[in-house]
């Protein structure tokens, strides 16, 4: 037998670091998680109220160090480095635990990112790629400033004008829902980002302009003068997660065999091209609050959990809501301006192909081929 040194050489990469956090949902259901691996004993962030000063243990960590403004062909966006992450789902007894691992480098047993990952479009595996800053603009379809944000168009109609930016920028889509998600899971290990972020919607319960978070100092937090008031908010430079209006989101719809993901941003469809992930459990009547997720077992496709049980609440699992109805394939995500409790990274609600609401607006996302 031949053993093969882990010790690292001059010269090479030091180990992956992971970090990890754990739902225990056996006899309750904290939206509070318990940070382990090396993120174990980490302190909470204390993200900018008020537009002002804030910090994060995880601020000159990998990749979350790496999420920077840049202005490009679509206007401001912000940076997304690739990481590797894991989910692990183990029954115990009448509840559930629930654990996600975010790495820096490859480990066995991990996946690389949703958004970076080889997603078939010819680019391979990516190092980077890109959100939009703000919703898109309206007229230009940019992640602009200052500008009332597009509305009123069909998920299918802001596909095409997103895409008519360039041919490596696409409408937000269920991957992005995920690799923000999991980043914001890790760094406050809580499913809550109202409570841990800010409550977001619109300090006046209607629509104002992009922007409104360009005077805070520091890349997370809100604009409103306590955690607890409705406000804006971003996260890691990303504006109005929750806030302003919804953003359609791309790849991914629903029928009446369950979700379909689609990988390819090429292949992008309201019917067609998805792969079936499983069925999420809701409420027929009315918008469920997520108390156990669902992850896929097709491969490729490890991130892309869904609602399978659901007797939460809105200070309770996963206080974000999810609705699932068969005639409505189009998924969108966040909030928007009214102010309600079930918004946040995680709220998940659909609508008709044909549905062109003001309170609907969209993002996009860039997939930069690597330079030669």
């Amino acid at each position: 037998m031949v053993f093969v040194s882990r010790m690292i050489k001059p010269g090479l990469l030091p180990p992956p670091h992971i970090y990890g956090v754990e739902w225990d949902w056996t006899s309750s259901g904290p939206t509070k998680g318990t940070r382990t691996d090396r993120a174990a004993g980490f302190r909470d962030p204390s993200p900018a109220v008020s537009n002002g000063t804030g910090s994060s243990p995880f601020d000159n960590l990998y990749p979350w160090s790496g999420m920077v403004k840049e202005t490009r062909t679509g206007g401001v966006m912000v940076r997304e480095p690739k990481y590797w992450y894991k989910w692990t789902r183990t029954p115990s007894g009448s509840g559930v635990k629930l654990k996600l691992q975010i790495a820096d480098g490859p480990v066995e047993g991990f996946h690389v990112d949703p958004v970076n990952m080889d997603r078939g479009d010819g680019l391979g595996e990516l190092d980077f790629s890109y959100i939009g800053r703000y919703h898109c603009a309206s007229g230009t379809y940019k992640s602009e400033t200052n500008k009332a944000q597009q509305v009123s168009i069909t998920r299918s109609t802001a596909r095409t004008q997103i895409h008519n930016l360039g041919s490596n920028i696409w409408q937000m889509d269920f991957a992005q829902m995920w690799y923000v998600g999991m980043l914001i899971l890790m760094e406050f290990a809580d499913w809550n980002g109202q409570t841990a972020i800010g409550y977001g919607c619109s300090p006046n319960n209607s629509v104002e302009n992009n922007g409104q978070t360009d005077s805070m100092q520091y890349h997370t937090g809100t604009t409103a003068a306590s955690r607890t008031t409705y406000g804006f908010t971003q996260y890691r430079n990303i504006e109005g997660w929750w806030d302003n209006v919804y953003d359609w989101m791309d790849g991914c719809y629903y029928n009446d065999n369950g979700l379909n993901v689609i990988l390819n941003p090429n292949q992008f469809s309201d019917s067609a091209n998805g792969v079936l992930v499983g069925k999420p459990v809701t409420d027929p009547k009315s918008s469920s609050y997520p108390s156990d997720f669902a992850i896929p077992t097709q491969d490729g496709l490890e991130w892309a959990l869904f609602l399978s049980a659901f007797k939460g609440s809105y200070n309770t699992y996963v206080p974000d809501t999810w609705s699932f109805f068969d005639s409505d394939p189009c998924l969108k995500h966040g909030g928007m301006y009214s102010r309600f409790s079930g918004y946040g990274p995680f709220c998940v609600d659909c609508n008709a192909a044909s549905n062109a609401s003001g309170d609907i607006g969209c993002r996009l996302q860039e997939r930069p081929p690597k330079a030669a």
